[in-house]
């Protein structure tokens, strides 16, 4: 029997499937994951998070890069695969940081109502809780080293545990 290679039908999954972030997780998670994200283009110098005020989204980046500032100070600069806007997502309290597109940035965005829903699944919540973490380590190594830690080899980030459902 010849077998045919299944082609995923919504290019958000082939998308996500893609990230480190989301590695590992079944077809069934990416297709609700991708059900409860909306692709949108931010483009050059436009600010899409303001700290101190409130925070209505979650951002994964796909292509482009955006600068987080914090008091005035550029914190972190983000790509592909990293995520902004999960510590106001999760405790509803103003944005920490400022997130302006430095080139044209393609994303995906939930806002509460999607990621409360995308949060419903205590994988995906992992994942998203492991990312805050790993940017919170990140943030104590600038705190006591005065520099930005080394970005992690390919491959070299170990991934969040599985959830049983």
């Amino acid at each position: 029997m010849i077998r045919i290679p299944h082609r995923e039908s919504n290019p958000k999954v082939s998308e996500l499937k893609k990230l480190h972030l989301f590695s590992g997780l079944s077809s069934q998670r990416l297709r609700f994951l991708a059900q409860n994200l909306d692709e949108v283009k931010v483009p050059k110098g436009e600010r899409f998070m303001t700290e101190g005020h409130g925070n209505d989204a979650f951002w994964i980046i796909l292509e482009g890069k955006v600068e987080l500032t914090v008091g005035h100070r550029i914190h972190e600069v983000l790509e592909r695969g990293d995520v902004a806007g999960l510590p106001s997502m999760f405790t509803r309290r103003e944005s920490t940081a400022d997130a302006e597109a430095v080139s044209t940035v393609r994303a995906l965005v939930a806002s509460h109502a999607q990621f409360s829903t995308l949060i419903s699944d205590a994988e995906i919540e992992i994942r998203f809780k492991a990312a805050m973490f790993d940017r919170l380590r990140d943030e104590v190594f600038q705190l006591t080293h005065g520099e930005t830690p080394p970005k992690a080899k390919a491959g070299a980030k170990v991934r969040a545990p599985r959830v049983k459902p």
